[in-house]
């Protein structure tokens, strides 16, 4: 029995990084995928339940009074400079308090549809398969990391995934020829 390497733990959990990597890719993307269909499909909806959708009424139409009140000083303003010789002193009324849009309230409806997004999606299959994918890879990290022979973590590994996740086994494919038995140095006398 030959004791296993540091280097040797490496390139096995290397390799069944490797051999992960793909599937975790492929899950990450499909969650992310059904996050963003949840958000689109249930974003109105939510507007709707949370009232969104009567503030953002009440807004636009407070914003485009306010637009052309804007107008209305701007042109006074000129009217007046221009009357009195005063140009350099028209400059651009504004309020310096916070005043919130149109865009902040879908910015927090955005916001809100994200977080309800992520309490749903942690029900999902892709998620549920996704954790599954790590506790799998988990106990293969475990099983290299508490063997001392290289061929023993090998075999385990190799155990685990054919009866787990025989898809990921075709992906994982470490050659344990090029991985060198550590020498066992000679004491001199």
């Amino acid at each position: 029995m030959t004791r296993i390497t540091v280097k040797q733990i490496d390139h096995l959990n290397a390799k069944v990084r490797e051999a992960f990597g793909s599937f975790e890719r492929v899950l990450d993307q499909q969650v992310k995928m059904e996050e963003r269909k949840f958000v689109d499909d249930k974003k109105e909806q939510i507007a709707e339940k949370l009232g969104a959708d009567k503030i953002k009424k009440a807004l636009k139409e407070a914003e485009e009074r306010y637009e052309q009140a804007q107008e209305q000083a701007k042109k006074f303003l000129k009217t007046f400079a221009n009357k009195h010789k005063l140009q350099g002193t028209i400059r651009d009324y504004r309020y310096s308090d916070t005043k919130f849009k149109v865009s902040d309230i879908d910015e927090q409806v955005d916001d809100f549809a994200m977080k309800y997004a992520s309490s749903y999606i942690q029900k999902t299959e892709a998620m549920k398969q996704r954790e599954h994918l790590r506790k799998l890879k988990s106990k293969c990290y475990d099983a290299v990391a508490l063997t001392n022979d290289i061929e023993q973590a090998q075999a385990k590994v190799e155990n685990l995934l054919k009866t787990l996740a025989p898809f990921i086994l075709e992906q994982y494919t470490p050659n344990i020829n090029l991985l060198k038995a550590p020498k066992i140095e000679e004491q001199e006398l």
